[in-house]
This record gives structure tokens, C-alpha cells and sequence, in this order.
């Protein structure tokens, strides 16, 4: 029995609380002594602090005085005279990162100045900030420009900056002019990654003589102003470095700046200062609540917030006079009332243990009664138990059977018999052996008779019988041996039962796992099997074997047109025709869908020829009926040559898959043998679309743009955006290589809408400056896949980048290949007069290399015929190709529509076209495709077809005059 908990006594319970009374009053008297000397303390280290950073903020502007003066002794300062006036003070200060005297200018003085720093400074003008970027400012009546910079190697670019356009300059510099006094920026980010933790001191300039008294007066004196950009943490952090106010690890200092209160400065976390506390006081003892100092106060302008908290310290560094009262007063307390308690104890202990030897014995009773009642709940589990076995033993079995000690059976029940279909003198007097004759010949029955023979029993023995009405059954037999008194063996008894279905169905469970459902053929698993058996007879014989992977041409178009049903039975036809075609010794198997695999093993008296795989391409070439219609259906074969020099096979159906694909490629109905070369582009395949997957996400691609231009004006007027992956690894990959994959695998969708918005963003960017020059803006031509075009958003989605870029409908020209429009011509026009009613060209590329029909020109709303390279190329020297030329050239023109010829690279391609008429041209003789870059200066430089060119003579154009 568990010892029991004794309460304490009334008098303990009264001498302890009595204690800690005393000892509590004590400890908190002591304790609030200290806490009032440690926030004095505090106060007066903050308020220290607050004082000092208030100071440094004001000889920043003292600073910023002393270069103003400097600009209103000197009027006319260079800029190596600025350059040496700051680097003391720079050095001396180097929370200011740069000092900028910036000059009010009209235009005229931006050209003068930009001319003056240019004779330095090839290529300057002045510059202002758009989107991130540092661009040339765009023409203005009034500048504020960054004249004088220094130092002028921290921040390129900063000089002849126009800072008016910069959102914060405005505001600061009304207040500066309305005060007449400096002013403050808010924050700003200078440094990277971008943080706001800096900001712009600014004192005006005026003009020498002018009144200064009004705003008004102000503002019109105004002639520009000096600036120094402060990093606020840097300066923050100097006032506190030079005071020693820095090495207070109980102190966290943060320094606000701005309307938003922004965090610039802070000494720490005051995490870091917990980390430091070996011992931290539950709550009830430490009653100090944190302490902090706040102050707010305006520089020029801007608001700063300067708030002071105390860190916890360690308890013991202040509190030890408490300390050592409150543990002395619980010691004393618990010594107290535990002697007390333990002068009741003794007179409870007798009794105590009189009561706990009482529980055992009864506890000892119970137990024994609870075991008593135990035994006999198991009892009867176990006669229960026993009496289900043997109802289950007799349920589940058929008959009953008896053998003596020579294994012959003496009893068998009639069931056997009536399932068998066999006789009972049959039987009865008779071994197993006896009445099934080779029985011991097989390892089960040879097992069985050293089981017999060792006296040992036996379960599930599976033996089969054929009955007198010739079918065969299947039987399951469990024995045991049996002795009598004396421990003599008698002999052995045991039940059986029919397990036929289950056998049957367990044959019809393998087949199923084994082939096809549809057409009977093995499937995947036993071709394996199959496969592996092929591979050892040709190393056994040392013979060539072949592997066929046979791909059905025109299956799907059979189910698109028909449904499943007729497909089924063209399957099944096939796989007939199959089995048909080969010999019995070798396997037709159906690997998925609408492929097979046909295994070919070279006998000694047949070799393996190329007419095999001819004869089955012939034998699945021939017409079928399917749904009353007649069907030819032809196949690919790819074909994989095992040699039996023991090399693994497990790649042979891969290989021949790689062939078949092969097949595909050179137009269907045809076979291919695989070769190394094979597996290297499929390789190469799979190399290249694992990368392109990722290409577009890494900004990998890149537009190139190649000019069109008008035969009559030798002007470009136009380009064609083309696309370029520039692979990390790879290099600058063909588009010959990665473009057909980006098709196939449906990647060119989103490919081809990033070259459409990306194309189309730049050409509005050309045609703006474009417009500058009051010059007709250029068309962009963006290629259109057939991918593209089934996407059922497409007229949506162009509209879409239209909008968003703000580039005109009639600028964008997309180029649609002929195949577009073969399969469905209704819906292609119908898709077609969308886009126009956009208000986009729309051109047929490569035309004369399609199935365009004249109709089709006739019908669609086409705007320009583009002329393919492989007419144009032989036009100088071939008079069939010029014939087709001039031929195209006739029939656009006689269908209002432009002409544009791809690929020219001589003059004498480029006279033959004038010549005919032809409206533009594009190819390397003008230019290759060039880079955005390299294209915008062209179209900067007004480059041009030659004069002496032209069909009619014109004077030479004169250079364009653009933008800076």
C-alpha cells in the first residue's frame, strides 16, 4: 500500500505564512531602493544620448553652410576646385557620401553646358531617372542639373543629372524656398540592395543683387542650390562613435527619420542582451517593468524620433541586497515551519502503519479470488474454443479418407468419389502411386513419399485426377499420421477437397496478367519474359536475333473518324494478320495503344533477310472493311539487330522505338534499322528540351531583328523579329534546333507569346523616337505557330499586348505559314477576319513552298506575300526560278498585296527584284539579324539602300536627325 500524503499541521501552515509575510515586506523595501537608483541611471545615459545625436544633426548643416559660402564668394567654381574644397570635408565627415552643386538651366544652357563637358567627356549629355533607369533627359524649358559632383568616382553618372523630375525634389524644394531656409529630403536608397536609409541636405543659391525677404522674391532669385547626400546610420552612428556613446551594452537606441518613421539606426537586438542574463526572475519577482526615453525633434524639415530602452540587465548586478533578504527569509520560514511539522508527524507515524498492513491483506484477498475466477473464464474459452475448430474442421472439408501402414486407402467418404467422377474399387486397397503410374516419377510425388516415409504430416498437397468422363480435376489433400496405445504407426488419416474452379481460375488469372485483353497477344510483362528467352537461344546458338517495334500509321485518324469500335477490330485485325506473317516460334506481342513488338530468331535452316520485315509491312498493307468502309492502313518499323555475342539486351526495344521514330521522319510506311547515331539525336533531344522547359523562366532567349526595306526608297521601314536562345552551356543555339521540339512538346505557346509582347514593346519604343523626327513608324512581323494559331485566346491575347504596350494595330504584322490553313479552311478564315477586324497586317510566309491554292489567296484577308529565300536565291541565274518570281510578284500585285522577298544576298538578286517590281526585301544584303541595340543604331544612323542602286535616281538620303 502506497504511503499516505499527511497534511501539514494548522501551526506550521500559520508559522510559514507568518515568514513569508516578513520576509516579502523586506524584499520589496530593498527592492524599491534599487530600482529607483538604476532608473535615475537610466535617464540620464539616455538623455545623454538624444542631446548628441540632436548635435550632430545640426554640424551636418553647418556642413552643408560652409559649402554654400563657397559658392556665394565664388561665383564661377570649377569643378577641380569643388573636387579639392570637399575631399577635406569629406574626410573629415564621412557620413556625407557626396557634395553637388546643382544650377537651374533652360535649354539653350543645357546644350552650351553639355558642349563644355563634352570636350572632356566624349559622348555626355544630361541625364535624368525613368524607371530605374538613367536615360538622356527629355527636352524641357528648365533644368535642374548636377553641374558640379563630388567625389565624382562614387556615383557615375550623377553628373549633369537633372534631380527635378525625382519625386522629392519638388516638395523639399518649395519648403526650402518658402522657409528661405535649408530643408531635408525624406529618405531615400542610394545603396544596394535598395534601402531607404539616406537623405538629401539642400540650401538655396540666388542670383547676386535680387531681394530675398518674400517667398516670392525667393523663388525668383532662386538660381540653384548646393546639396550633400547624408547616409543616416553612417552619421548616426559617428555622433555616437565620437561621444563614447557606444559602449553601453544595457542601452537599445533606435533613430527614426521622416513622416513614416522610419527605423535608420539601431545599437542591437534586445535578444542579444536576454542571451546574456544567466539568471532571469519569474514574474512575481521581477516587478521592474522596462523603461525608455523618447524624443522628437525636426531637422530642416523632417521629423526625427530618437527612442531610448533599457535592456535587461542581470538580476544579481542590482539586486543583491534583495536577493539575499527574500532567500534568507524563505529559508528561515521553511526551517520554521518544517520543524513544527515534523513534532506532529511522530504522533501519526503508529497509526499510520497499522493502517497500511490492514490494506495488504485485504488487497491479498481480493487478488486471490479475482485469479480463482480467471482460471475458470479460461477454462471455458478452451472448451469453446475447441468445440469451433472442430465444426470449422468439419465444414470446410469434402470427405474424409484413411490409409494403413503400406499407404493404401482402407476409407474414403462417398463425396470424393461423386466430385471425381471415379470408382470406389478404383481406390479402396490402393496406394496413390498405384492408381496414378508415374506419380513417384515427379519431385511432388517424390517429395510426398519422403514426407509418408519420415512419418511426417502433410497439408495442401495439390495432385490432379481425370475422371471417367475424361475431365480433369484438381484436388488438395491434408494428413496426418496415426499411432495406436502402444505407439505402433497405424497408417495415416486426412480430409481432401475439390479446388478445381480455384485452379481454373487461377490459369485464367495468369493468362489475363500475360496478355492482351483485346487481341490475345502477350502483353508488356510476358514480352520480357519472352525477350529473355529470345536473347539466351541466340547466345546458345550463336545466332542473330531481331527486334520489330511496328507503329500503326493511320490509327487515330481510324478512331477519330469511326470511333473505338472500328478501331478495336482494326487491332484485332492486325494482330492476326501479325501472327499470320512470322512463324510459330516467334512472338507477336502488343506493347501499347496502337504499336507492337514481333521478336524474329534466326534458325539454322532459315536466315534472318530484310524480306521478313518487307513481308509484314505487305501483309499489314492490305485492305480491310471496317464499318461496310474499306481501310489501308501502312505501318512504321524501327528494327534492332541482336548479335549473340553476349552483350545485354536490354535496350533492344528502346532502340527499336528510337528506329521507328526514325521511320516517321523520312514520311511513314518504312523501316529502319538503329544505329549508335540514332541514340546520340535522341540524346541530344532530350538535352535540349530538359533545357528549354527552363529556358524561358532564365531569360535565356533573346529577339534579333532583321530590317525590311522599300525598294523605292532604300528607307528601312520595317523588321521581322527572330528568336535566339542564348544557352549558358550551349552557346547560341540554332533555332533550326530547338524550334520543331518547341512544337512538338507545345513549349512554342508561351515562347511565342513572350516574342510577341517583347517585339512588340521595343518596336513602340523605335517608333516613339521615330515620331520625333516626323517619320512613318515601323512595322514589327512576329512569326505565328501552328500551335499559336489552334489556341482558342489567341485574337483575345494579341489584343491584350496590343493594349499593354500602346503599339498601334497597323505597326504589327504576323506572319502565318501556309500549313495553318490546310486542315480546317473555314475555321482558319473565320480566325483570320478576327485578327484583322484588330486591325493588324497579316502576311503568308514562305509562300510557294505550301498547298496555298489561288482561291485561298482570293478568300483569306491577306495583306503580303512573302516570297521564300529558295526562289530568290537562283533568281540572277536559273530562268525557272526567275519565272516563279516574277510570276508571285504579278499575282500579288493583281491581288492588292505587298511583296516581300526573303533571303537576298547580292545586288544582282537585289536588281531582278526592282526590276519586277518587288515592294521590299530583307537578307544579308542589307543586314544580317542584328541585336536591339545594334538595330536602333542603325535606324539612328538613317542607314539606307545605296543610290546608285535605286530603279529611278534620287539624291542621297540625309542623315536622320534623332534624340541624343
Amino acid at each position: 500500500m502506497a504511503r499516505r500524503f499527511t497534511p501539514v499541521s494548522l501551526a506550521a501552515a500559520v508559522t510559514l505564512a507568518a515568514g513569508l509575510c516578513v520576509t516579502g515586506a523586506l524584499f520589496l523595501a530593498v527592492s524599491a531602493l534599487e530600482y529607483g537608483k538604476q532608473s535615475e541611471g537610466f535617464q540620464q545615459r539616455a538623455n545623454l544620448r538624444v542631446a548628441a545625436i540632436r548635435r550632430g544633426l545640426d554640424d551636418a548643416v553647418e556642413v552643408l553652410t560652409v559649402t554654400n559660402q563657397l559658392f556665394r564668394t565664388m561665383p564661377e567654381v570649377t569643378q577641380e576646385q569643388f573636387s579639392d574644397f570637399a575631399r577635406p570635408l569629406l574626410q573629415r565627415h564621412p557620413f556625407m557620401l557626396s557634395f553637388t552643386h546643382q544650377r537651374w538651366m533652360t535649354h539653350d544652357e543645357r546644350l552650351a553646358f553639355e558642349a563644355r563637358v563634352a570636350a572632356g567627356r566624349p559622348g555626355f549629355t544630361v541625364t535624368e531617372i525613368r524607371a530605374g533607369q538613367i536615360v538622356p533627359a527629355a527636352k524641357r524649358e528648365r533644368y535642374l542639373v548636377a553641374e558640379l559632383f563630388a567625389p565624382l568616382t562614387t556615383q557615375p553618372g550623377t553628373l549633369g543629372l537633372d534631380v527635378w523630375p525625382l519625386a522629392a525634389t519638388p516638395a523639399t524644394a518649395e519648403r526650402m524656398l518658402h522657409t528661405g531656409k535649408p530643408a531635408a529630403t525624406p529618405l531615400v536608397s542610394v545603396m544596394q540592395p535598395v534601402q531607404r536609409d539616406s537623405f538629401v541636405l539642400l540650401m538655396p543659391l540666388y542670383r547676386p543683387g535680387m531681394p530675398t525677404e518674400t517667398p516670392r522674391q525667393r523663388r525668383a532669385a532662386w538660381s540653384g542650390e548646393t546639396a550633400a547626400l547624408v547616409r543616416a546610420p553612417h552619421l548616426v552612428h559617428t555622433i555616437l562613435q565620437y561621444g563614447g556613446l557606444l559602449d553601453d551594452p544595457h542601452l537599445l537606441l533606435r533613430v527614426y527619420a521622416g513622416d513614416d518613421a522610419e527605423l535608420v539606426y539601431t545599437t542591437g537586438a534586445e535578444t542579444d542582451a536576454d542571451d546574456r542574463r544567466w539568471f532571469t526572475p519569474p514574474p512575481w519577482l521581477d516587478i521592474h517593468r522596462p523603461e525608455h526615453v523618447a524624443k522628437r525633434f525636426d531637422l530642416l524639415g523632417q521629423t526625427w524620433h530618437v527612442r531610448v530602452d533599457a535592456l535587461p540587465r542581470p538580476f544579481l548586478a542590482d539586486h543583491a541586497g534583495s536577493l539575499i533578504a527574500l532567500v534568507g527569509g524563505l529559508l528561515f520560514s521553511l526551517l520554521a515551519a518544517a520543524l513544527v511539522h515534523t513534532l506532529e508527524q511522530r504522533s501519526r507515524r503508529v497509526q499510520w502503519l497499522v493502517d497500511e498492513r490492514t490494506a495488504d491483506l485485504r488487497r491479498s484477498n481480493a487478488q486471490l479470488n479475482d485469479d480463482v475466477a480467471a482460471r475458470k473464464r479460461t477454462e471455458r474459452a478452451l472448451q469453446e474454443s475447441e468445440h469451433r475448430f472442430r465444426r470449422l474442421l468439419a465444414l470446410s472439408s469434402d470427405w474424409y479418407w484413411e490409409q494403413d501402414a503400406n499407404f493404401c486407402f482402407t476409407q474414403i467418404t462417398d463425396g470424393f468419389f461423386d466430385k471425381a467422377r471415379v470408382q470406389r474399387k478404383d481406390y479402396i486397397g490402393r496406394t496413390r502411386w498405384q492408381i496414378a503410374p508415374g506419380y513417384l516419377e515427379s519431385k511432388v510425388g517424390r517429395d510426398h513419399y519422403a514426407l509418408l516415409q519420415a512419418r511426417q504430416p502433410f497439408a495442401n498437397l495439390e495432385h490432379e485426377i481425370t475422371g471417367n468422363d475424361g475431365i480433369t480435376r484438381w484436388f488438395q489433400s491434408t494428413g496426418e499420421p496415426v499411432y495406436d496405445a502402444q505407439g505402433e504407426f497405424r497408417g495415416y488419416r486426412g480430409t481432401g477437397s475439390d479446388i478445381t474452379e480455384r485452379k481454373m481460375t487461377e490459369q485464367r488469372i495468369r493468362h489475363i496478367a500475360h496478355h492482351d485483353a483485346l487481341t490475345g497477344l502477350p502483353n508488356r510483362i510476358l514480352l520480357q519474359d519472352r525477350l529473355a528467352q529470345a536473347v539466351a537461344w541466340a547466345n546458345r546458338g550463336g545466332r542473330r536475333m531481331w527486334v520489330l517495334l511496328i507503329d500503326l500509321d493511320r490509327f487515330k485518324f481510324v478512331n477519330d473518324t469511326l470511333g473505338h469500335k472500328a478501331g478495336d477490330q482494326l487491332l484485332r485485325t492486325i494482330a492476326g494478320r501479325l501472327r499470320a506473317a512470322v512463324r510459330e516460334s516467334d512472338t507477336v506481342a502488343r506493347l501499347s495503344g496502337d504499336e507492337f513488338v514481333v521478336i524474329l530468331c534466326e534458325h539454322a535452316d532459315s536466315a534472318l533477310v530484310d524480306e521478313v520485315v518487307e513481308r509484314i509491312m505487305g501483309a499489314l498493307a492490305q485492305p480491310m472493311t471496317l464499318e461496310g468502309k474499306e481501310f489501308c492502313v501502312t505501318c512504321s518499323i524501327g528494327v534492332a539487330a541482336y548479335a549473340a555475342d553476349g552483350t545485354p539486351a536490354d535496350h533492344l526495344i528502346e532502340h527499336a522505338d528510337i528506329a521507328m521514330y526514325a521511320a516517321k521522319k523520312l514520311g511513314r510506311n518504312r523501316w529502319q534499322f538503329y544505329h549508335d547515331a540514332m541514340n546520340e539525336q535522341t540524346e541530344e533531344r532530350l538535352r535540349i528540351e530538359g533545357a528549354l522547359r527552363s529556358a524561358l523562366e532564365r531569360n535565356e532567349f533573346v529577339l534579333h531583328y532583321q530590317p525590311q526595306v522599300d525598294l523605292a526608297s532604300g528607307r528601312i521601314v520595317g523588321m521581322e523579329a527572330l528568336l535566339r536562345w542564348q544557352h549558358p552551356e550551349l552557346g547560341m543555339v540554332p533555332p533550326q534546333r530547338f524550334i520543331g521540339l518547341a512544337e512538338e512538346t507545345g513549349l512554342i505557346v508561351p515562347i511565342g507569346a513572350w516574342v510577341l509582347r517583347t517585339a512588340c514593346a521595343q518596336a513602340k519604343a523605335w517608333n516613339d523616337m521615330w515620331e520625333l523626327c516626323g517619320l512613318a513608324p515601323l512595322r514589327v512581323a512576329v512569326n505565328l505557330s501552328a500551335r499559336q494559331f489552334a489556341q482558342p485566346d489567341l485574337v483575345a491575347s494579341i489584343a491584350a499586348v496590343l493594349d499593354d504596350t500602346g503599339l498601334p494595330a497597323a505597326c504589327l504584322d504576323l506572319e502565318l505559314t501556309e500549313s495553318l490553313f490546310v486542315d480546317d479552311v473555314a475555321q482558319a478564315l473565320d480566325l483570320l477576319h478576327q485578327l484583322k477586324a484588330l486591325g493588324v497586317a497579316l502576311s503568308i510566309d514562305d509562300f510557294g513552298t505550301g498547298y496555298s491554292s489561288f482561291s485561298s489567296l482570293r478568300t483569306f484577308p491577306i495583306d503580303v506575300l512573302k516570297i521564300d529565300r529558295s526562289f530568290v536565291a537562283d533568281i540572277a541565274s536559273d530562268a525557272d526560278e526567275a519565272a516563279i518570281v516574277v510570276s508571285i510578284i504579278a499575282l500579288a500585285h493583281n491581288l492588292k498585296l505587298r511583296v516581300i522577298a526573303e533571303g537576298v544576298e547580292s545586288t544582282a538578286q537585289l536588281e531582278f527584284l526592282r526590276a519586277h517590281g518587288c515592294d521590299e526585301m530583307q537578307g544579308y544584303h542589307f543586314s544580317r539579324p542584328v541585336p536591339a541595340e545594334e538595330f536602333g543604331k542603325m535606324i539612328r544612323s538613317g542607314r539606307s539602300l545605296a543610290a546608285e542602286l535605286r530603279r529611278e535616281p534620287a539624291p542621297e538620303p540625309e542623315p536622320i536627325p534623332l534624340p541624343a
